[in-house]
C-alpha cells in the first residue's frame, strides 16, 4: 500500500523544501494556509485551511476523502497541539496532546521547566492588566511580556517603565486567543538555535547556529531577529554545555520521540537559558538549508523516518561539510513601494544561495510599521568558507534590493 504522508502547516519559505519530501511509493497530503506554486505542484491532496485549527483541519480532509495517514508532521510550523490530535486521530506515530500542549504553552513550559531545576528568567502569569501590573512588579524591570500561545515572536514587547505596563499588557492580552500572557525578567547575552532529535532518551543534534540580534531593540519596545549564522562562535565546550541544558528540558517536557527546535541564551555570567524548546523542526529554513549548508546534513528523510515510526538513521545526522551559511533579514518598516523587480537579480552572484521577499509586494503596496518578528521586508541565504564572508554576500545581496521606496526616509 502506498505511503500517505500528511504535512499539516508549513512555515515560512519551508515550501522550498516540499518537494524533497516526494517519493514514487509516497502520496503527500498538504494543508496550508498559504496555498504557494511550489505546495500545488509538489501535494498530491492540497487541502487549504487554518493549520493551527484542528477542527479545520478534520472536516477538510474528511471532505477530500481522506480516511488513511502514515504519518503527520509539520514543515516548520508552530502547531504541535494539532500535530498530536491528528496523530491520535489516524493512530500515525506521535506525542501525546498533553505534551505538546506543555511545550507550546509558554507559561506550561515554564513551570515544567522550573520544577525541573532548569535555569530559567523570573516570570509570572496574567490574565488581566491588573494582573500583568501585579507580575511585573514581582518580576521586576526591564520585562519583557509575551502572549502565552502565541508563536514567532508575534506579541513579544519589552517594557522598561511602570508606565508602559497596561497598554503593552493590553497589547498582548490581544493578541493570545486564550487570554492569558507571560511576563518574563529581561536578560541579555548571546542567543542561539540548536536543532535535533530526541529518541529513547539521548539527543542527537544535528544543526547549531548563533541568532543575530545586532538590531534586537531598534524598534523598540519590540524585538527584531536579523537572522541566523553557522558556525556558532561558542567554543565546542560551552555548545555542549548548552546541549546539556537542552536535553535535560526535553526529558522534563518529555519530548520523546521528537525533533526539537529550540531557543537558548547564554547570559553575559554564563548561565544558560532555555528561552523556548518545542516538537517542531526548525523552520524559516533554518534547519533544512541554512544548517545544512553549512554541515551537509539533511534532516528530512529522518523527519520523515519519525514520522512513520522507524528507526533514525544516525549517519545521516553526522557533518559532512565544515562550511559557513548565514540567513539575514531586512525588517520591514513603513513606506510606499514605488516600483519593486525580481529578487532573484540580486541573487545571481557567487556565495547566494537565495534572496526573497518577505511580503508580496507590488507598486502603491503599503508597508506598515515594524510590529514583530514576522515582519520581515526581504532576506538572503549566503554560504561561504567563513562566517565573515557569508556575512559580507548577504548583505551585498541585501544591498542590491531591487526596490525603491516613495518615503524619502528610504
Amino acid at each position: 500500500m502506498t505511503e500517505r504522508l500528511l504535512v499539516c502547516g508549513i512555515g515560512s519559505g519551508m515550501d522550498h523544501s516540499l518537494a524533497e519530501l516526494r517519493s514514487g511509493g509516497r502520496e503527500l497530503v498538504v494543508v496550508t494556509d498559504t496555498p504557494t506554486g511550489r505546495a500545488q505542484a509538489a501535494a498530491d491532496v492540497l487541502l487549504v485551511c487554518d493549520p493551527t485549527d484542528g477542527t479545520a483541519v478534520l472536516a477538510e480532509l474528511s471532505a477530500a476523502g481522506v480516511d488513511r495517514l502514515d504519518g503527520v508532521f509539520s514543515l516548520g510550523a508552530d502547531n504541535p497541539p494539532v500535530i498530536s490530535v491528528l496523530a491520535d486521530r489516524f493512530g500515525c506515530p506521535g506525542l501525546p496532546l498533553e505534551t505538546a500542549l506543555n511545550c507550546t504553552l509558554k507559561d506550561r513550559r515554564l513551570a515544567i521547566l522550573r520544577e525541573a531545576g532548569l535555569d530559567l528568567p523570573r516570570f509570572a502569569t496574567a490574565e488581566s492588566v491588573e494582573e500583568a501590573l501585579r507580575a511585573v512588579a514581582e518580576v521586576g524591570l526591564p520585562a519583557v511580556i509575551k502572549p502565552s500561545d502565541q508563536t514567532g515572536s508575534l506579541g513579544v514587547i519589552k517594557v522598561d517603565s511602570p508606565g508602559a505596563v497596561r497598554e503593552r499588557a493590553a497589547e498582548a492580552l490581544r493578541l493570545s486567543p486564550v487570554g492569558r500572557i507571560v511576563v518574563e525578567e529581561f536578560l541579555e547575552g548571546t542567543e542561539h538555535t540548536l536543532a535535533a532529535f530526541m529518541v529513547d532518551g539521548e539527543l542527537h543534534r544535528f544543526g547549531f547556529a548563533d541568532r543575530e540580534y545586532g538590531r534586537k531593540e531598534e524598534f523598540a519596545p519590540y524585538f527584531f531577529e536579523g537572522g541566523d549564522t553557522l558556525p556558532s562562535r561558542l567554543t565546542e565546550e560551552r555548545i555542549e554545555e548548552i546541549t546539556d541544558t537542552v536535553r535535560r528540558g526535553a526529558r522534563a517536557l518529555r519530548l520523546d520521540p521528537a525533533v526539537i527546535n529550540t531557543d537558548i541564551l547564554r547570559t553575559r555570567d554564563g548561565r544558560v537559558v532555555l528561552l523556548e524548546i518545542t516538537c517542531r523542526l526548525t523552520g524559516a529554513r533554518i534547519a533544512t538549508e541554512v544548517m545544512r549548508l553549512a554541515t551537509g546534513v539533511n534532516p528530512l528523510p529522518n523527519l520523515v523516518r519519525l514520522a512513520l515510526g522507524r528507526p533514525l538513521d544516525l549517519s545521516e545526522l553526522r557533518p559532512t561539510r565544515d562550511g559557513a551559511a548565514v540567513q539575514r533579514f531586512l525588517p520591514a518598516d513603513g513606506g510606499v513601494v514605488e516600483w519593486v523587480g525580481n529578487p532573484r537579480d540580486a541573487a545571481r552572484r557567487v556565495g547566494v544561495h537565495d534572496v526573497f521577499w518577505g511580503i508580496e509586494l507590488t507598486p502603491g503596496t503599503v508597508v506598515p510599521p515594524y510590529r514583530g518578528g514576522s515582519d520581515v521586508l526581504a532576506g538572503v541565504i549566503a554560504y561561504a568558507d567563513e562566517p565573515a564572508e557569508a556575512e559580507a554576500i548577504a548583505e551585498r545581496a541585501l544591498r542590491a534590493l531591487p526596490l525603491r521606496f516613495k518615503s524619502s526616509a528610504r
